[in-house]
């Protein structure tokens, strides 16, 4: 039943992402907080926005061995010992869930965590709190049923392409439609919308690393690389090393703002699909201002030892800048951990989002010394107000932000994220790469040439070289297969909802 639009808390239907929220407690009489669970006694139910038991994600914690983990806790106590997120609240929208039913619902997406409720008259301001650490419990196995229910069109295809668009879940399409519903509807406050991409920005802080204050929401790895190579400023005598691995989108920017800035380029020639950090560390001297790199090439899928390069950039005073499309979403890594200075990304591949949402990370140390070379009143103190003043840019990397973003695109990432936290960021690389080196075996047993750079360069990209090529294609088209051809190569990418009976039937096509 679509709410009364004179309630004060209606919002967009696609909103039902946001988890941290503001309950409607008409009559509010009573508030136990227990170390295990939370009950609310009250004459209130939740305000029923779309989105519906089945699209409750979850969050995790950063792991202490170089990943942040996120997962669903079924069971276990609700630890005291935690630090609180920074608590803008934020619209609890989940569709059927009661006051009474935090304990169970909520609290089960949100490991190590406790409930924070404080009254603001006619509203419960309800912040979780979260514990970095331990796995709480979360799942290490992918079931098929979890599959099934998100990614229902997966029955009718073989889709091993996801280093070029990965799929999306059904709840993401469906909370997209619900905005857009909303937006028909004249529904919601675009207040409420902020603080839902604010929730993204925490999200985002679980799931690849740093602080909510580290990232900002782009429209593409294109847009945040711009910024990048624009807001760092280029002594004379500088120099910018990249590698000739890149996507255009890594390596347009630099060459851009080499010719602007009147910078030197220089370009690692790779050698077998991969471009080492030795090979940039024999590029990089004390003029060095930029290195930028994939953490994953899109065409061969060299995975780059990102931490070894960070400290040879880091010893010359330089910073790293890094494209993380081909990682975030299937490999286990933390940004902070890394020691990365920029990262962009977007979220229509791996991390199973809509075209149009993007983010930039940007590192404490980094935030001090770069500067947006365009801003916009989306990146100053003050959003909401609109007379003439002088205006301060924002501290965080919300600095960057230019102009209004794609908000369905980025409601719908939300989901996405939210999904993608359900499952400890270890477990979505170990079956994603499972069936990657599954395919590299059956690959050399049919003799057929592949990229294989060992265990710790190799990724969830396999490149290959099949005979006849288009007969290949005409195959793999009539068999409902999906993959790319980059660089004359049949490039495959498994994600983690992809199995090897997945490979079994591109292998048939092979044979």
């Amino acid at each position: 039943m679509r709410p009364s639009s004179s309630r004060l808390s209606d919002l967009p239907g696609t909103i039902s992402s946001v988890r941290w929220g503001v309950i409607l407690a008409s009559c509010a009489k009573t508030v136990v907080r227990s170390m295990s669970t939370v009950a609310v006694s009250a004459d209130a139910t939740m305000v029923p926005m779309g989105g519906g038991e089945g699209a409750s994600g979850g969050a995790g914690s950063h792991s202490t061995e170089g990943g942040a983990v996120g997962g669903v806790s079924r069971t276990g106590p609700v630890s005291a010992e935690s630090s609180r997120l920074d608590g803008s609240f934020l619209p609890l929208l989940t569709r059927s869930m009661s006051l009474r039913s935090i304990d169970k619902t909520a609290l089960q997406h949100r490991p190590g965590t406790t409930l924070d409720l404080n009254f603001r008259g006619k509203f419960f301001a309800v912040s979780f709190i979260s514990r970095h650490g331990e796995s709480n419990g979360m799942p290490d196995t992918i079931t098929s049923d979890f599959i099934t229910e998100n990614f229902p069109t997966l029955s009718e295809m073989t889709y091993l392409n996801n280093a070029s668009t990965g799929i999306p879940p059904s709840r993401t399409v469906e909370a997209m439609k619900g905005y857009l519903d909303g937006r028909l509807r004249v529904e919601g406050k675009f207040e409420d919308t902020l603080r839902a991409l604010e929730l993204l920005r925490e999200e985002l802080a679980l799931l690849l690393g740093g602080r909510r204050e580290n990232y900002a929401l782009t429209t593409s790895t294109s847009d945040g690389l711009n910024m990048a190579a624009h807001g760092i400023d280029y002594p004379e005598g500088s120099n910018i090393v990249i590698c000739d691995l890149e996507f255009p989108a890594n390596y347009i920017p630099w060459q851009n703002a080499s010719r602007w800035y009147d910078v030197e380029l220089r370009v690692v020639r790779s050698e077998n699909g991969a471009a080492t950090p030795e090979q940039f560390m024999d590029m990089i001297d004390e003029n060095t201002r930029v290195v930028a790199v994939s953490l994953v090439q899109f065409a061969s899928g060299y995975r780059t030892d990102v931490k070894q390069l960070a400290r040879a950039v880091h010893d010359v005073g330089g910073i790293l800048v890094v494209d993380i499309i081909q990682a975030a979403g299937w490999a286990d890594f933390n940004l902070a951990q890394l020691d990365v200075d920029f990262a962009a990304a977007q979220a229509a591949k791996w991390m199973i989002g809509p075209i149009g949402a993007g983010f930039i990370y940007v590192s404490d140390r980094t935030l001090e010394v770069m500067k947006p070379r365009f801003t916009s009143w989306w990146g100053v103190e003050n959003v909401m107000e609109f007379g003439y003043a002088e205006r301060k840019l924002l501290k965080d990397a919300r600095k960057f932000h230019v102009g209004s973003l794609a908000l369905v695109a980025h409601v719908g990432l939300l989901e996405s994220v939210r999904l993608l936290l359900e499952i400890p960021n270890r477990t979505r690389e170990r079956t994603a790469m499972a069936v990657a080196d599954y395919l590299r075996k059956r690959l050399s047993e049919m003799d057929i040439e592949y990229y294989d750079f060992g265990p710790k360069y190799n990724s969830a990209i396999v490149s290959c070289v099949p005979p006849d090529m288009d007969t290949l294609l005409n195959t793999l088209a009539e068999h409902n297969i999906y993959c790319s051809v980059r660089n004359g190569r049949l490039r495959v990418s498994p994600h983690f909802y992809n199995t090897t009976e997945d490979i079994d039937r591109l292998v048939a096509a092979l044979e």
